[in-house]
């Protein structure tokens, strides 16, 4: 078990501004948490390095890229052969990220698609792999507002009551629908690229530095910070080890609707589930997919119970596995790279809870 870091209420509030609004200045920090800003500064720089803070990104929206859809690839093979499957699908040029295992599949694969016809052809692709035995794919509805680090509970160490503590932090919460131009391709110059590519890696990066890393001025940088951020980048956030925060694993949960037109009213009351920090609508074999990040097995029979009384369910099927090393997980920001730059994300097997 990780030793989990010691903070405090100021440090858990610094981080929550953070998680919301990466580019929150220390001055505001300082005025919100009432100390001075070297303080802040010191905590900052104390979180970062014993690795509670983990990065400062920008989160990338891959519709105003061109790709409409996003789809997980859950693949199935024999134990034997699944070394051999990574190397076959790392070859593969449409292959964004690999991970794995979860549930029943050995293997996810990620895919970002400018059209669905592309999806038939990568799935027929797949399996011609003879140690591919199955592949299914679960298209994403959107790929916007799919981060829900406002549901994140950051408790300084030696709370009392952490179930209280979480009663009080639970709220209503609301995003902003995304929009047709959202969802729209938008026209990005090189220069707009290298901006996003800079502050999708460092978000907290000074437009100044950026301006004279570009040779063009800080205003023209802000300009097209400014438009860049209507669209193609979306949360900006730190990333946070939830280890550190005191969350041992991690639950996937698949939710397969009796009714599909009870969505919006299902999506809503998962909602409501603490610490339930990801969510995306999906078309396939489910219709959402969740993560809930856990304390213990306590708070996992707390949510089994939320989510049982839930109306308008038919199943669910919830996995366990370790937390991811950073989270929110910053999934696209090889897509504003050219085709053949794209990096692929190297296969780690999480290791047993």
């Amino acid at each position: 078990m990780q030793k989990r870091t010691r903070i405090d209420e100021t440090d858990a509030k610094i981080l929550k501004i953070l998680l919301k609004e990466s580019r929150t200045s220390f001055t505001e920090i300082a005025k919100n948490c009432k100390i001075s800003v070297g303080a802040v500064r010191m905590r900052y720089k104390r979180l970062w390095k014993e690795g509670v803070i983990k990065g400062e990104v920008m989160l990338v929206n891959p519709h105003s890229l061109g790709y409409k859809y996003i789809s997980d690839l859950g693949i199935t093979t024999a134990v034997e052969n699944e070394k051999e499957v990574i190397k076959f699908l790392m070859r593969k040029p449409y292959i964004s990220q690999i991970a794995g295992p979860l549930g029943k599949y050995n293997i996810w694969a990620k895919v970002a698609l400018y059209d669905t016809d592309n999806l038939t052809e990568i799935l027929e692709d797949i399996e011609t792999s003879p140690h591919i035995k199955h592949v299914d794919a679960l298209i994403w509805v959107e790929a916007i507002n799919i981060e829900y680090p406002e549901n994140l509970i950051i408790n300084p160490l030696n709370t009392d009551n952490k179930q209280k503590t979480a009663n009080n932090e639970q709220k209503t919460i609301q995003r902003i629908p995304a929009n047709n131009a959202q969802k729209t391709r938008i026209q990005i110059d090189e220069t707009d690229r290298k901006i996003a590519i800079i502050l999708s890696q460092n978000s907290r990066t000074p437009f100044r530095k950026i301006a004279q890393q570009l040779k063009i001025s800080p205003k023209n940088v802000i300009q097209r910070y400014k438009r860049l951020r209507e669209n193609v980048l979306t949360l900006s956030t730190i990333t946070v080890d939830l280890n550190k925060l005191g969350y041992e694993a991690m639950a996937s949960v698949f939710v397969k609707a009796a009714n599909r037109s009870k969505m919006s009213e299902i999506h809503a009351q998962m909602l409501q589930i603490p610490n339930l920090i990801v969510s995306i609508r999906l078309i396939g074999a489910y219709d959402l997919y969740t993560a809930i990040v856990l304390r213990d097995f306590k708070e996992l029979f707390n949510a089994q119970e939320q989510i049982r009384r839930i109306k308008h369910i038919e199943k669910t099927d919830i996995f366990l596995t370790p937390n991811v090393p950073a989270w929110p997980l910053n999934l696209f920001p090889s897509l504003l790279q050219s085709e053949f730059m794209r990096p692929k994300i190297a296969f780690e097997k999480p290791n047993g809870i």
